[in-house]
C-alpha cells in the first residue's frame, strides 16, 4: 500500500475512536471497500461536461479519472485514507458478512429514488457536486453504520456529494456555488435503482473490482 502524509488535523481523524487519515496521490495503490451508486449515461455526461467547464473557467490543474469510474460513494466501509492498526484486508474480512446482509435487507425495502444535485464546488483536493440530504440515502447509510459499529471504525460522510475530479493542489478554503454557474441547467438528476460494493486498489477508483450488486426493490 502506498504511503502518505498523516493529517491529524483532518476532521475525519478521531484520536478517541477512528484511526488517523492520510492524503493519497492520484494513482496511488490502496485497499478500500466502498458502497457506490453509478450514474446513468445522461447523468455521467453532465458530470463530464461540468468538470471540463470548471477546469476551463478556474484555470486550476485537475486530474480527471475515466468517465466510466464516476460514482457517488454512499459509504466508505474500509476507508481508503485510513491508517488502520491492522491490515485493511482483515477489516473487510470481519465486515463482509454483516455489511452484505444489511445491504440485502435495506435494498429489499427501499424503492428507487432520484438525487437532485444543485451545487458544485471544491473541498480539499476534490471537485464535487452536492445535493440536499436524501431520506432514502440516509436510511441506507444508517443500515451500513449499524452493521459496522462495534466491529470497525465508522467513516460516514456528512453530505450527499460526488467527486467529479481531483485537484493537483488542494484548496485552502472549501466553497460551493449554484450548479447553473457552469451548466445550462440548474439541477443534475441522478436516478438510483441499485447499489454496488467495490474493492478499490488504485486511487481514486482507477482499479476496482465489483463485489456485490444490490437492486432497490422496495
Amino acid at each position: 500500500m502506498a504511503s502518505g502524509r498523516v493529517d491529524r488535523a483532518d476532521p475525519r481523524s478521531d484520536p478517541d475512536g477512528r484511526p488517523p487519515v492520510r492524503e493519497l496521490a492520484f494513482g496511488a495503490d490502496c485497499y478500500a471497500v466502498n458502497l457506490q451508486i453509478q450514474p446513468p449515461a445522461e447523468t455521467r455526461a453532465d458530470l463530464v461536461r461540468l468538470r471540463h467547464a470548471m477546469a476551463g473557467s478556474t484555470g486550476l490543474a485537475m486530474q480527471h479519472a475515466p468517465a466510466e469510474t464516476l460514482h457517488l460513494t454512499v459509504f466508505s466501509i474500509v476507508y481508503v485514507r485510513a491508517i488502520y492498526p491492522t491490515p485493511p484486508e482483515s477489516i473487510w474480512a470481519i465486515l463482509e458478512r454483516p455489511v452484505t446482509e444489511a445491504l440485502h435487507r435495506v435494498a429489499g425495502r427501499t424503492a428507487p429514488f432520484t438525487l437532485a444535485f444543485d451545487r458544485t464546488g471544491m473541498r480539499g483536493d476534490a471537485v464535487i457536486i452536492e445535493a440536499h440530504p436524501s431520506p432514502p440515502l440516509e436510511t441506507i447509510r444508517d443500515s451500513v453504520e449499524a452493521a459496522v459499529s462495534g466491529l470497525a471504525p465508522v467513516f460516514r460522510t456528512t453530505s450527499t456529494h460526488a467527486t467529479v475530479s481531483r485537484l493537483d493542489r488542494p484548496v485552502d478554503t472549501a466553497w460551493t456555488r449554484p450548479l447553473g454557474t457552469w451548466l445550462e441547467h440548474p439541477v443534475v438528476e441522478w436516478p438510483v435503482d441499485a447499489m454496488r460494493l467495490v474493492l478499490e486498489r488504485r486511487y481514486p477508483a482507477l482499479d476496482e473490482t465489483p463485489l456485490s450488486t444490490f437492486p432497490l426493490a422496495g
